[in-house]
């Protein structure tokens, strides 16, 4: 059975509508501009914003590479955005 930790932010959990949301918030896009740019429907971006609809792998691949972050890190597993921050934070730590 697959199990995972859960990243809280300011004591609220980071799912992926949460880290999708604040991604897009963070480069001053509008939720129609970010799904021209992904190729998806301004309903579908809205809908996994608010965690009523799962994006597909191919969607999340598309996001995690606009916003230049890991597929974990839009999952709310891990806190590190990329491999490289989460490495340096390990290594950091020894």
């Amino acid at each position: 059975m697959l199990t995972h930790t859960r990243v809280f932010k300011g004591g609220k959990e980071m799912n992926y509508g949460n880290r999708i949301s604040e991604l897009r918030e963070q480069k001053g896009l509008t939720q129609e501009a970010l799904s021209i740019t992904l190729g998806i429907s301004r309903a579908a971006l809205s809908h996994y914003e608010k965690n009523r609809r799962k994006p597909d792998f191919d969607t999340l691949s598309r996001l995690a590479d606009y916003f230049q972050v890991s597929v974990d890190y839009l999952l709310g597993r891990t806190e590190a955005s990329t491999a490289g921050a989460k490495s340096e934070a390990a290594n950091s730590a020894d």
